[in-house]
């Protein structure tokens, strides 16, 4: 942590990198994952052999907790997975400058413009076969019991790049922070379903959107 805190003084926060650096990726990955160690968490993977080889990919999750990624990061180790996220995580202190510059995405709920730019990103990045992309369709953490409704334009990612669309979903990752450090935490981490490009090219986003959630809510509730 002393080692991220005094590099991020030598980071511009204003910079915005024209594509992902593995450097930095590979840093944010470890030390995520090495914390998720000290939280106890034990994860039972379920189908993860099925990411994609060779492949770029979008992934597609629910969202429980500030921990759903991290334990993307840990089961999916095919690919650098660079999130697409909201905009004031990209200002945390130390953290912010490091996902900025490993090429995270911010993304705006109430900047069309915004997030139409954010979305040609990630497309970017997995057509030129750089980095495979994780989206959360429901577009905030979810507290409840349940899913919030996917954004069908998260899916565009997907159309515009003509990649697979990886559909998974974590169980049990918003208990992590309230049985810390005391009770261990155990997290299911699910892949549901690949569907390929020729699988999907004739639906509207709005269909697969709901064919996802669907598909996550009928395995949430095994």
């Amino acid at each position: 942590m002393l080692f991220l805190a005094v590099v991020s003084w030598f980071l511009n926060r204003r910079d915005i990198p024209a594509k992902p650096n593995i450097f930095y990726y590979a840093i944010i990955r470890e030390t995520a994952i090495l914390g998720l160690f000290f939280t106890r968490c034990k994860i039972k993977k379920v189908n993860t052999n099925q990411e994609p080889k060779k492949k770029r990919y979008l992934l597609v999750c629910n969202h429980q907790s500030n921990f759903d990624a991290i334990v993307a990061f840990k089961c999916l180790k095919e690919y650098p997975l660079i999130c697409v996220t909201k905009p004031s995580n990209l200002s945390i202190p130390v953290a912010g400058k490091w996902m900025r510059y490993a090429g995270f995405i911010p993304i705006s709920r109430d900047d069309i413009k915004q997030a139409a730019e954010a979305i040609s990103t990630a497309s970017k990045y997995i057509k030129e076969d750089r980095s495979s992309i994780c989206i959360f369709p429901e577009g905030k953490r979810n507290f409840e019991d349940g899913v919030l409704d996917f954004h069908a334009g998260s899916f565009k990612i997907a159309y515009r790049s003509k990649c697979p669309i990886v559909i998974s979903s974590l169980k049990n990752t918003k208990m992590i922070k309230k049985r810390f450090p005391f009770r261990r935490t155990k997290v299911r981490y699910s892949i549901l379903k690949v569907l390929e490009y020729d699988e999907y090219k004739d639906k509207s986003t709005s269909e697969i959107a709901s064919y996802a959630q669907q598909l996550i809510l009928e395995d949430l509730g095994r």
